[in-house]
């Protein structure tokens, strides 16, 4: 479990306090600046904190190691692009927490790799893939050291809607043996995949926790300046539309 108490940092967060439980998958959402990167990244331990703290169990992260952090959780940036002319093998075996003989790193590379459906993928050049096919090779580069706690930075922000599903879907396969926590703007994916969401606006936690309860019409409008309608049984949000600047309450 990760506990945030009275979490504030230098980049815009502002009393941050929630718990996120283990084994699920939790969506981090709100408008574009309303800091769910930058709440990602000082859970991760990229940025610092300003105040409050943020537990892993009964570890604070601000005690940990660097070699501590790294086994606790993986963090999948936002741009995933390499500047190296590397294999897709050579990229996941970048994942690796610690050197291992040529036998066991090429059993473990082969093995996330059928986990993610990449294997036949792993000598080609990893910019000659496709945008879907490079999300999952740095999904199981993230997955392959088995860290308990994944933290995705909007993974499907740039792919079309198959591997946006499939990328979810992937995520989700993940829970409850992992923790998974994702920054997203697609509310119908984050209302059929998420358990729980975090909903932030200007730094500020609107409201968290179950996501049928989080994902209201009144606090959508509150985050995204947007009426909806919300079909629970389908697990879809439908009918998006802006509401006019003075039907918006911040």
């Amino acid at each position: 479990m990760i506990k945030i108490e009275n979490l504030s940092q230098p980049y815009g967060l502002k009393g941050i306090h929630c718990t996120i439980p283990t084994g699920k998958l939790v969506g981090i959402m709100g408008a574009n600046g309303a800091g769910k990167s930058t709440l990602l990244k000082t859970i991760a331990g990229i940025l610092p904190i300003d105040k409050g703290e943020i537990w892993f169990d009964d570890n604070r992260l601000t005690a940990m190691s660097a070699t501590q952090k790294s086994q606790q959780l993986a963090y999948l940036a936002q741009n995933t692009e390499i500047h190296w002319d590397l294999s897709v093998y050579d990229v996941i075996a970048l994942g690796l927490p610690n050197p291992l003989n040529r036998a066991k790193e090429q059993e473990k590379v082969r093995s996330i790799s059928e986990t993610f459906s990449i294997s036949h993928l792993l000598e080609k050049s990893f910019r000659q893939l496709s945008g879907g096919e490079k999300a999952r090779v740095q999904l199981a580069r993230c997955c392959i050291k088995n860290a308990p706690l994944l933290l995705a930075d909007e993974p499907i922000a740039a792919l079309d809607p198959f591997y946006q599903i499939d990328m979810m879907e992937q995520l989700k396969s993940l829970t409850p043996s992992h923790t998974c926590v994702v920054a997203i703007h697609h509310l119908s994916l984050a209302y059929k995949f998420c358990d729980e969401v975090i909903l932030l606006n200007q730094g500020q936690i609107i409201a968290n926790g179950e996501k049928t309860q989080v994902l209201t019409a009144e606090n959508l409008a509150k985050a995204f300046g947007i009426q909806a309608e919300i079909d629970e049984a389908k697990k879809e949000i439908m009918g998006i539309e802006k509401l006019s600047n003075e039907n918006v309450k911040y």
